[in-house]
């Protein structure tokens, strides 16, 4: 039984280092502006989350991994700061872009073009 413990919570950390590759993976792709990536890499790190939640019923049990937990998951929290920093840069160049070209359609449904 101990044995079974100890590959369950070696998946388990495996889960959880890969969950972090792709926050590292999303934070890459942030920086370049490559938001099809980013969102890809994002519903990755979603799947391996959402198998956390089932595999890791008892996060806070097993003493010897839970540091090792709780530096991965302190970096992902830290690049998803910098992430959400990124894409609110481009959300706010993208609702300008938007708004010019609202602003153009309506001098254009106003006076024509």
């Amino acid at each position: 039984r101990q044995g079974l413990i100890r590959v369950e919570q070696r998946s388990v950390l495996e889960c959880y280092e890969r969950a972090l590759e792709c926050t590292r993976a999303m934070h890459t792709a942030a920086k370049k502006g490559d938001w099809d990536a980013l969102v890809q890499h994002e519903k990755e790190r979603a799947v391996l989350v959402e198998r956390l939640g089932c595999e890791d019923a008892d996060p806070a049990g097993d003493v010897g991994s839970r540091s090792r937990k709780r530096e991965l998951i302190s970096a992902m929290l830290q690049l998803d700061q910098h992430i959400q920093l990124l894409t609110q840069d481009w959300m706010h160049e993208l609702r300008e872009v938007l708004g010019s070209i609202s602003a153009e359609q309506r001098l254009n449904r106003t006076y024509g073009p």
